[in-house]
């Protein structure tokens, strides 16, 4: 008995330690509640089909019924949703290439003006037509949801061939066929018959509908990104926003034990200690990104893009508005518990609402919108643009000002509220 109560009364006083600081608390409840919520609603439309379907621009240039015919079974699909018009406009080809390069959608789908012909064309014409369907993708796009779209594709295409091309192989052979034929020569036509049959539906040395996959038009991408190229980015910067914790911590500390009092009997302006303790941290998120991208190059063979610069002011811009971050935690946060809980919770939450884990145009559209207030978004897309999309430093300078604008902010609100004492 004695010993329960000494149990008793260890555990209670630890408790009451525990609620001293109820902002510690709520955080505690709230990191995996706001993760859970973010992450739950951004592969919705992975786990419910139909809740939230994948945006896929179809441009019909066919002079038939059958590309038609296939975007109505597509969209009859729960996984995607064809879009034939942008606001009241028909699509063209340029148009959706645009929408692609401006980041509104990331999948197009190009029907040739040929496509009905080449599927009903005669099986016996010695020179047969060959449509070309183009599927035009955001290179960033990962190849586990492009894949499955061009098998998707793939099939249905196939459906509308046997559909449209067996009755011609038995026209074909019933009309080389008659009583008096022999039965090795009719076996010859049935071969042939089949075997046209074959080739357009399974492909053969010249298939009657070829679907290929393309980048738009103006990104420099001479082959598609491979799956670091893809990861990396948003890994890397889900990895540079944890200095946050770090200059918090350290800045906790140096105020618990006295530090920043007695600097402030130094003859050294405020402006001046700032920046002198939060140098370190900075130049410890550049080299993390150093370390990070050139490992991947070395070890993966990842490919850096085509502009250096590009990549260096994008990486220093980026690190400042982690830094700037860590100031305007470090000016919030009162305790350890709070530290930690606010670094988690933010940085969990805004790295999942900027696509570090899961792409952005997967998430529903109000999701996607306010990921653009947190400054991952913005640097993924950075990045992406230069490693994957093969852009160059003018193209991504309007997202480069908005990580700068993040970092400011941050900054601004982070000294304004700042307390050496």
């Amino acid at each position: 008995m004695m010993m329960l109560n000494q149990i008793l009364a260890i555990a209670q006083k630890d408790l009451k330690i525990f609620l001293k600081d109820p902002g510690a608390l709520v955080l505690m409840f709230l990191q995996p509640l706001m993760f859970i919520v973010v992450m739950s609603y951004a592969l919705a439309s992975l786990f419910e089909p139909g809740e939230e379907r994948i945006q896929l621009l179809a441009v019909n240039e066919d002079h038939g019924h059958q590309a038609a015919a296939i975007l109505r079974q597509l969209d009859a699909l729960d996984a995607f949703q064809g879009e034939t018009a942008w606001q009241g406009q028909p699509l063209t080809r340029a148009a959706a290439e645009q929408l692609i390069v401006d980041g509104q959608r990331n999948l197009a789908i190009i029907f040739p003006p040929n496509f009905s012909r080449a599927l009903e064309q005669d099986l016996a014409t010695a020179q047969p037509i060959t449509a070309r369907i183009l599927l035009i993708a955001d290179p960033a796009t990962p190849a586990q949801l492009t894949e499955p779209l061009l098998g998707t594709l793939r099939g249905l295409i196939e459906r509308r061939l046997f559909t449209a091309m067996i009755p011609k192989g038995l026209d074909f052979v019933f009309a080389q066929l008659s009583p008096q034929t022999p039965a090795e020569q009719r076996q010859n036509f049935k071969a042939q018959a089949e075997q046209a049959v074959s080739n357009s539906l399974l492909g053969g040395d010249k298939p009657l509908v070829e679907v290929e996959r393309i980048t738009p038009a103006g990104m420099r991408v001479e082959q598609l990104p491979n799956t670091f190229q893809q990861n990396v980015p948003g890994y890397t910067i889900y990895g540079i926003f944890w200095i946050v914790s770090l200059l918090a911590s350290s800045v906790l500390q140096e105020r618990r034990e006295g530090t920043f009092r007695r600097m402030l009997t130094a003859p050294l302006s405020r402006a001046v200690m700032l920046i002198g303790k939060l140098t370190p941290y900075y130049l410890i998120n550049l080299a993390q990104l150093a370390i990070m991208l050139g490992a991947s190059s070395l070890l993966f063979g990842m490919s850096l893009g085509y502009s250096p610069i590009g990549l260096i002011v994008v990486s220093l811009i980026a690190a400042a508005s982690a830094t700037g971050l860590g100031v305007l935690i470090a000016a919030i946060a009162h305790t350890e518990a709070q530290v930690g809980g606010l670094t988690i919770l933010l940085l969990l939450t805004m790295s999942a609402l900027g696509g570090c884990f899961v792409p952005r145009f997967l998430m529903p559209e109000w999701l996607r919108t306010l990921g653009l207030l947190t400054p991952q978004a913005w640097a993924l897309e950075a990045y992406q643009d230069l490693l994957v999309r093969g852009y160059g430093l003018l193209e991504v300078l309007p997202k480069v000002g908005a990580l700068a604008a993040f970092a400011l902010a941050f900054f601004g609100i982070g000294v304004w509220r700042f307390r050496f004492e």
